[in-house]
Parts: C-alpha cells; structure tokens; sequence
C-alpha cells in the first residue's frame, strides 16, 4: 500500500485534507516538525538550525550551498530510517515531501493549488490580515517554497512536473480527486503484482514441465 505526500502551498485547502486524507486511507501524519525532532534526536542538532539549515535559502550571506547540502542528506537519510522502521502507510505533509523519491518510498505526490487572489482572501479570513499583510505572506511561503525546490530539482515549487496529482476545488472534491487517484493507483499495482505473481508460477510450472518432459526423455 502507498502513501501520500502532499506539498504545501499555503492558504489553499490542502492543509485542511491531512487530517480528513488520514482518516478516509488511515494513514499516520508525518511532517516537516517531526522530521526536524527526528534528526535533533539522531544527531544532536537543534531543531532551530535544522530549520534555518534545511529550508533557509543557500544564497542567504550567512548560507552555504555545501553545508545546505550536507543537512538536506540528512534529512534524506533520517527519512530513509523512518520508512524502515515504521512499515505502514503514511501521510507525509509539508516541503520535506520533495525529498522523497516515488518508486523507494512508494508515495503518491500531490499537490493542491489556487490562485493569489483566493489565497490572500482566505489568509484574510483565517488570520484577520490586512489585505496587504495577507499577500506578504502568501508571496513570503511561495518564495521559501520555490527557494527549496530550485535547489534540489532546478525548478518553480508548483511545476506540476513534480507531482502526480495537481488538484484544485472545494474541500470535498479535492477529497474526491485525490482518494480516487489513491485507489486507482491501488488497485493497478494490486494487478501489476498479481500478474508478475502469476507470470512467475507460470515461468516456474513451464520450467518444472520441462524437467519432468527431460527426465522422461533420459
């Protein structure tokens, strides 16, 4: 069974999904916090530096391309040690999901998207911004989020290119979208594996019969 690692783009409904997504597949939250506390528990690290080191931008005066380089490995590594200790399905959530690879941590990527204009309303809305505040705040998490991706792939954070999933709407069509996409992909894996099971008891029966066919022979 997959996860899902949904990456977020801030005032969109998509932070509202995790704990609805978690519930509908029963999948455990896992989150750019908790893979700070992660590595500061593994290596001794505050979690204050993680954060700065991780996902602050390498151009900063104070940033170091290299040294960036060498936390984010970190990060890779402690997400690595994760998968192999906790064997079920999660819900990963926040920019941390860039670094997981699709195929080793069989993740559907997802991603829920709107335009400036809904966002700035709703951060007005839920944290009683001035509009000028709202879209500083918006443009300052785009900024982050872009700042990461540019630096592991080279490329703007909402690129659909990747994500297996980019989906936009009301709660419950964005909930709709996403665990139809999940199951879907279920349920191809489910005959992908079926067949590769029955193609190998064919390949071993062929085989067997043929043997038997040699033995016969002799």
């Amino acid at each position: 069974m997959r996860s899902i690692a949904l990456f977020p783009c801030s005032y969109t409904e998509g932070a509202l999904l995790v704990g609805e997504l978690s519930a509908a597949l029963r999948l455990k939250i896992y989150t750019d916090e908790m893979l700070f506390a992660d590595i500061s528990s593994r290596f001794s690290i505050s979690v204050k530096t993680l954060r700065r080191m991780i996902f602050g931008s390498a151009q900063q005066p104070q940033g170091n391309s290299f040294e960036k380089e060498i936390f984010v490995d970190l990060a890779r590594r402690t997400l690595a040690a994760q998968r192999r200790l906790f064997s079920g399905r999660r819900m990963f959530f926040g920019l941390h999901t860039s670094l997981l690879d699709p195929q080793l941590a069989r993740v559907i990527k997802v991603l829920v998207v709107d335009d400036e204009e809904r966002r700035v309303q709703r951060a007005m809305r839920q944290e009683c911004f001035s509009v000028v505040a709202a879209r500083e705040v918006v443009r300052q998490h785009d900024r982050k989020a872009t700042a990461w991706t540019r630096f592991l792939f080279g490329k703007e954070a909402y690129d659909p290119s990747l994500y297996d999933v980019v989906v936009s709407g009301s709660p419950m069509e964005l909930i709709r979208q996403i665990v139809q996409h999940y199951e879907d992909v279920e349920t191809w894996f489910g005959h992908y594996q079926q067949n590769r099971s029955d193609g190998a008891a064919d390949n071993y029966y062929r085989q067997a019969a043929q043997g038997e066919a040699c033995l016969a022979a002799h």
